[in-house]
């Protein structure tokens, strides 16, 4: 008993070890690569800067996951749904940070493009591959079968939410953060908290580039760690949280074609503490 627990606590280790290693060594070659690319991206300060830092994301969880599933730390089927689900999603997110059509914002932007001008926007495209890509990562759970389209949608939308947060240094992330203490606080479950370790990780180091603007989040990594979110409350939350969190992401959507987060964020002293938090340190 006293040796699985041992070796238990080892795999753990080296679970942790792995994802910051990765995500250390990794983190400075994908900001060269990105600047030899030129794929540079004017932040909100009018600095070029690195933009799509969070691909970083995707080879350190899928570093992560392999060690995960050959050390059975999480279920098999567990991983292959979060591989699908980070993979599948940022993939998109980065095809879109390429070659996307910022012109249109929101749902509704893409919508009416579609309706009065007859125009199929990237980003329309990724919202329907996206929908897709979640679809995938849920088909097949326990349930009534029509939960498979809640289900899709939850990941979906909650990839989507952090992309409409990230429009000021750290505030994706730390939306990251903040929803990940939630689900942990309300769904204290072992193989959600798992998953969500190398992301949280990665987040962490990755923070201060994002805070003093020496890189852009960019859609790749906040459908990653927001597609993520969305299918721990998925795969091991009780029904009335995986409800409630849906209604919250609708009412956000809802919100956002309508209202300005960051005029709602700067009017509320809270939010905009925890907005500015760590910014104005990292940025002198």
């Amino acid at each position: 008993m006293a040796q699985a627990a041992g070796e238990n606590r080892m795999i753990l280790f080296f679970y942790l070890v792995i994802t910051l290693a990765a995500t250390v060594l990794l983190l400075p070659v994908w900001a060269d690569m990105l600047r030899l690319a030129g794929h540079l991206e004017t932040n909100y300060r009018g600095r070029p800067i690195p933009q799509s830092m969070g691909g970083i994301f995707l080879p350190v969880f899928l570093i992560a996951a392999g060690w995960a599933r050959w050390a059975e730390l999480v279920s098999a089927d567990f991983v292959d749904r979060s591989l699908i689900v980070v993979l599948g999603l940022g993939i998109l997110g980065l095809l879109d940070d390429v070659w996307g059509d910022a012109s249109s914002k929101g749902f509704g932007g893409h919508f009416r493009r579609l309706v009065f001008n007859g125009e199929i926007t990237t980003g329309l495209i990724k919202a329907v591959l996206g929908f897709v890509v979640a679809l995938w990562a849920v088909t097949g759970l326990p349930g009534f079968f029509l939960l498979v389209f809640l289900r899709a949608a939850i990941v979906a939308l909650s990839a989507n939410l952090l992309n409409l947060l990230d429009l000021r240094p750290g505030r994706s992330l730390k939306g990251f953060f903040l929803l990940s203490f939630v689900y942990v606080v309300l769904v204290p479950a072992e193989a959600g908290v798992l998953l969500l370790l190398p992301l949280l990780l990665a987040a962490f180091v990755y923070l201060p580039w994002d805070l003093s603007g020496r890189g852009m989040l960019g859609d790749v990594g906040a459908n990653a760690l927001g597609g993520m979110l969305g299918l721990v409350v998925v795969l091991t939350a009780p029904s009335w949280i995986q409800v409630l969190y849906f209604l919250l992401l609708v009412l956000a959507h809802l919100l956002a074609e309508r209202l300005s987060f960051t005029r709602i964020i700067a009017a509320n002293p809270f939010l905009s503490f925890l907005d500015n938090l760590g910014r104005q340190q990292w940025e002198k």
